[in-house]
């Protein structure tokens, strides 16, 4: 196996408090031509959507028709509830990640499955306490995986203000 071809994936993480800036970000990211870099968005339905309801269908579908259009369109998509954190959605590459199942349950709806996730993806003990923080305030984070060159290139399109928008 030759060493220099497999380089270690680096993480990118920024939490945005408004939709409008999200999609922002998001067109910035689908403009960049990336190696290979794999993007995620998870984000807070809320308390009030515990249960499977007709405006909940109608919100799952708005997200989902709003990250196909941003992302790619068939984007993975899913929403479940989490005991700590109300109803969670992800869209992108961590999907299957918080879909896992432990035992009859996804990881994401365990009680600190979203902590574990975002750890396990090596993201700092302090910046995954502040982000977990920000998704209980309805905050959208933004997750990507990638090589250093196109998260170095993430970052200076999108500016690396992650320790500024947690509040670090």
């Amino acid at each position: 196996m030759d060493m220099s071809q497999s380089e270690q994936k680096q993480i990118f993480l920024k939490p945005y408090e408004q939709v409008s800036d999200l999609e922002k970000a998001l067109k910035t990211v689908r403009q960049i031509e990336f190696d290979k870099m794999a993007v995620s968005v998870i984000g807070n339905v809320g308390e009030d959507h515990i249960n499977k309801s007709k405006e909940l269908t109608t919100i799952e579908y708005q997200l989902r028709r709003f990250f196909s259009e941003l992302l790619a369109p068939n984007t993975a998509f899913d929403t479940f509830y989490n005991p700590e954190l109300g109803r969670l959605f992800v869209a992108g590459f961590l999907v299957e990640t918080f879909q896992n199942s432990v035992g009859k349950r996804g990881i994401g709806e365990l009680y600190g499955g979203p902590y574990g996730i975002l750890r396990g993806l090596g993201i700092t003990e302090t910046d995954t306490i502040a982000s977990i923080n920000k998704l209980k305030g309805k905050t959208y984070l933004l997750v990507a995986r990638g090589n250093r060159l196109d998260i170095q290139k993430l970052k200076n399109q999108l500016g690396n203000q992650l320790e500024d928008k947690l509040g670090n």
